[in-house]
């Protein structure tokens, strides 16, 4: 059950991270939060390994790590998209669909399959997610959830980042499997940070995504009380990304990967709980039911996966 353990930390840690994101994305432009908090979290990670020692690398390293950081790089940037236009407790649980994803392509890439408990908590969890968009868009009747997925732009960008993340976890998987969790996972966040410092530098004069308002980034890059922390700021977020890297890639070699992916979408319980008491969204009863089911699918698969 150590992985259980670990697979939860990730999950509040995760949660804790979109917070961030949700409440930065006011503040500072996209690519750039993006690149320096996965720059702060590598140089977190440097110590780690130096201390634990640089592991064999396997063959399958090199691979893996090309198709997860241009996956990831997709992902992150449709994630940050749908929590700069949508409320936090509607679109991160959304990412409850990975693990239904994760039957499919974790059969197909790793040749994985889960029990029948397993699969059982699986679908608990994605029910969850569907009963969580139940109470938005327009009323109570069962067309509702699909009304979100169809017309709410933040609900279909984290449904295409749940399916893209069903993908890349095999492959970082793959990663951890061919290196260690630590320097599979600083080695990764290293290359996204690359990624995003290079298109935030390439798209400075216009560094936006979606409705986030250029001009607010100018007037917030010289606010005084963002420029005395920016070390802090991204060291933050970054420590938030090492301890949910750590944890989830640990859990990775201890269970089979929906099982693990699957508790860590807790995290979207604690973004349901964050989304009502620290940034005051509405709805929060009704989603807190969809996310009550979710932790109900997550025990089934602690307790009998």
């Amino acid at each position: 059950m150590l992985w259980f353990v670990l697979a939860l930390t990730g999950a509040i840690s995760q949660a804790i991270y979109s917070l961030s994101v949700k409440v930065l994305l006011n503040k500072i432009p996209p690519f750039f939060l993006a690149g320096y908090s996965f720059l702060a979290a590598t140089l977190i990670f440097v110590p780690l390994i130096l201390f634990a020692g640089i592991p064999p690398l396997g063959p399958g390293l090199f691979p893996a790590l090309a198709v997860t950081v241009i996956i990831n790089t997709v992902a992150t940037i449709l994630f940050y998209r749908a929590l700069s236009t949508t409320d936090l407790s509607l679109c991160v649980p959304i990412l409850a669909f990975t693990p239904v994803f994760l039957i499919l392509t974790s059969f197909v890439i790793l040749g994985e399959i889960p029990s029948p408990a397993g699969a059982a908590g699986i679908f608990l969890v994605a029910a969850g997610a569907f009963l969580l968009t139940f109470q938005s868009g327009i009323g109570h009747s069962l067309r509702a959830p699909f009304h979100s997925f169809l017309y709410n732009p933040g609900v279909r960008s984290m449904l295409i980042v749940a399916f893209l993340y069903s993908v890349s976890v095999n492959y970082d998987k793959e990663v951890v499997m061919n290196s260690s969790p630590l320097f599979g996972s600083a080695i990764t966040l290293f290359l996204l940070a690359i990624v995003f410092l290079l298109i935030a530098r390439l798209t400075r004069t216009n560094n936006t995504i979606a409705a986030i308002d250029p001009p607010q980034h100018d007037a917030v890059r010289s606010d005084p009380q963002f420029t005395r922390s920016p070390f802090f700021t991204y060291g933050a977020v970054g420590m938030m990304l090492v301890v949910e890297g750590i944890s989830i890639n640990t859990a990775y070699t201890m269970a089979i990967v929906p099982y693990v992916i699957t508790v860590k979408r807790l995290s979207l319980f604690f973004s349901v709980l964050f989304g009502g008491f620290v940034l005051h969204e509405q709805q929060i009863r009704g989603r807190m039911f969809g996310a009550v089911v979710m932790i109900i699918g997550a025990v089934v698969i602690g307790l009998w996966g």
